[in-house]
């Protein structure tokens, strides 16, 4: 019953990285428990077939077990794993991941050698003077002094926004403080995203000259109620509508709305992995689907002859095309359309498809499209195990699926970025 205590193994980790814990024939979702604690346990809620606690003393404590380096790691959503050694946290998500992606075999996970200050993007909620991030299923914002996986410039900038805004007389016009930041070419986009058009010209001046690194501060306004983030409108308040960045020799504009992966480290791991997985050869004719500000689809064009981008955001369309004719990539087209749906004019003559899907994967009517034209190798990126499972076992009656390759873009997080190349039979 709730508020009961009882004493409990924990046999198993949890999607969300709680833990799976057992007591007779109890099933207990604990928070912050690591597989082969024993805990006595608090019942905080009942279901029909299970039960949620918490720690109420540990008696076992897993030797991965580690003193959180972060003061509200378990308040502000944003962690999972503070609390867990990082080579356990790896293991621990590749457990995970053989669980969801059963039968496909699932390799260790690339990892990240610095895993901190990694976020090169971050989107902060702003309401009745408070800047943070949500409580986890929650919309109370839980405030900080320095996050340790979004970038120490970052934190920079919060940190004197979070005084400027305090005898600002129309910050509650504010929703959102988004913060982009390259990392060769060390430039930042800030972003204030509000319900309305404001005066942020003194807020603007004092940031860029205590923060020389700005080259772009944007004002998006958004005054519809929903859950999406970033409105139409745009207006450039200083610099440049873009910031850039540049990996593997490749330079590329970033604007405000447009796709740029979190992790740069891991992001040139993970596409030396596609490229690899793809075996692209000067003969081939890529297909590269989600393909944002075109960032792999350039780095595929290295090798392949011809590469065509899809991407449905205008402003990454835009952004992609700028990045081809700034590189001088002429073996490179992006079209503006969506992915999901009429893509047979694209995959008649194709050799290799890359998909990079949003989180809830690829629709049924592109899996169907692309097995009918039978082409030869698919390199499926993905960013949620649940969604690649469903579509793993819709290819494989046509496709041999290869083996699972995770990469660590998330480090002290739950998520994975996954690849894995499908053959056709």
């Amino acid at each position: 019953m709730k508020n009961d205590i009882v004493r409990c193994e924990c046999v198993d980790m949890a999607i969300d990285g709680s833990g799976i814990a057992k007591c007779g024939d109890l099933v207990v979702f604990v928070k912050e428990m690591i597989k082969g604690e024993i805990a006595d346990v608090r019942i905080t809620k009942e279901k029909k077939s299970y039960s949620y606690g918490i720690i109420e003393k540990l008696i076992f404590p897993s030797p991965e077990r580690v003193a959180s380096d972060c003061p509200i790691a378990y308040k502000c959503g944003g962690c999972d794993f503070r609390h867990i050694s990082y080579d356990c946290q790896l293991q621990l998500k590749k457990e995970i991941l053989a669980n969801i992606l059963k039968p496909f075999k699932v390799m260790d996970i690339v990892p990240d050698e610095v895993h901190y200050y990694y976020r090169n993007k971050v989107q902060i909620p702003y309401r009745e003077g408070k800047m943070g991030f949500y409580r986890k299923y929650s919309n109370d914002i839980v405030e900080f002094d320095d996050c340790l996986i979004e970038s120490e410039t970052a934190n920079r900038i919060i940190e004197d926004l979070k005084e400027l805004l305090k005898g600002f007389t129309q910050a509650k016009k504010i929703r959102h403080i988004l913060i982009k930041q390259s990392h060769d070419l060390k430039e930042v986009m800030l972003g204030f995203i509000a319900c309305e058009k404001i005066d942020l010209t003194d807020i603007v001046d004092t940031l860029i000259e205590k923060h020389p690194s700005i080259s772009s501060v944007i004002l998006n306004i958004n005054n519809k109620e929903t859950n999406v983030i970033l409105g139409d409108e745009e207006i450039l308040l200083y610099g440049k509508p873009y910031i850039m960045d540049e990996f593997h020799g490749i330079k590329v504009r970033i604007s405000l709305k447009s796709f740029y992966q979190v992790n740069y480290r891991q992001m040139l791991k993970l596409y030396e992995l596609i490229r690899e997985l793809s075996e692209c050869g000067e003969g081939s004719r890529v297909l590269d689907l989600y393909c944002g500000i075109g960032t792999i689809s350039l780095f595929m064009a290295e090798t392949a002859k011809q590469v065509t981008g899809v991407e449905i955001v205008k402003e990454a369309v835009a952004n992609a095309k700028e990045n081809a004719k700034m590189n001088r990539i002429d073996n490179v087209d992006f079209i503006l359309a969506d992915a999901s749906k009429g893509m047979d004019t694209y995959l008649k003559d194709k050799d290799i498809v890359i998909v990079d899907p949003p989180r809830k994967g690829l629709s049924a009517e592109l899996i169907d499209s692309l097995i009918s034209h039978e082409i030869g190798r698919i390199v499926y990126v993905s960013c949620n195990p649940q969604t690649l499972a469903r579509d793993l076992k819709l290819f494989e009656n046509a496709y041999h699926i290869g083996k699972i390759h995770p990469v660590d873009m998330f480090p002290y997080t739950i998520h994975c970025e996954c690849v894995v190349r499908l053959d056709k039979k």
